[in-house]
């Protein structure tokens, strides 16, 4: 009886590791593959000043930080100077909106922001015009003041992180073509 829970389990696992296989072939000839950092032609990356043209404080702090997180998280390393490719940012959208009100008092809040990308490697220069959170960022605002201030400052800081996560995808899917 041994035996045959023993070769059932030799039958699974060698089951699983053909369909595996197969799955790797078929997905390959479909064109589809794993992207991640290796097709990236570059291994550094140097992070201009972020610009912000909006009213909203420390935007440009905020998205430099995300971006270079999201980078580091890619396994390129971000430079002050040097970086094998240039990437410079300009916030250009940073709006607040009610979403959800009690009574003619506002519960809920939405931020909207975007950003315009220029991305420089050597002489070829890629731009993203208007990248913005593919998710919607809100935050509550009920409470205290200072509890609904600090609701939006982490929210914003979501919304950096999200665009950053864009900016970054996109960057890999342009180099992946």
């Amino acid at each position: 009886m041994k035996n045959i829970k023993f070769n059932i389990k030799n039958l699974l696992l060698i089951a699983f590791y053909f369909s595996l296989l197969t799955s790797h072939f078929l997905l390959s000839s479909c064109g589809y593959r794993v992207i991640g950092s290796a097709p990236l032609p570059f291994n550094s990356i140097t992070i201009k000043q972020v610009q912000n043209k909006t009213y909203e404080p420390k935007l440009e702090e905020r998205l430099h930080n995300a971006l270079s997180e999201e980078f580091i998280n890619q396994g390129i390393e971000v430079k002050g100077k040097g970086g094998d490719v240039e990437l410079e940012a300009v916030v250009t959208t940073f709006l607040l909106g009610a979403v959800g009100a009690i009574n003619d008092t506002i519960k809920e809040q939405e931020i909207a922001m975007q950003a315009d990308i220029k991305l420089t490697d050597k002489e070829k220069v890629t731009e993203f015009k208007t990248m913005a959170s593919p998710i919607k960022i809100t935050f509550q605002t009920a409470g205290t003041v200072s509890e609904t201030a600090a609701n939006k400052e982490t929210a914003t800081d979501k919304a950096c992180r999200e665009i950053a996560k864009e900016i970054v995808g996109r960057i890999i899917m342009t180099y992946a073509k």
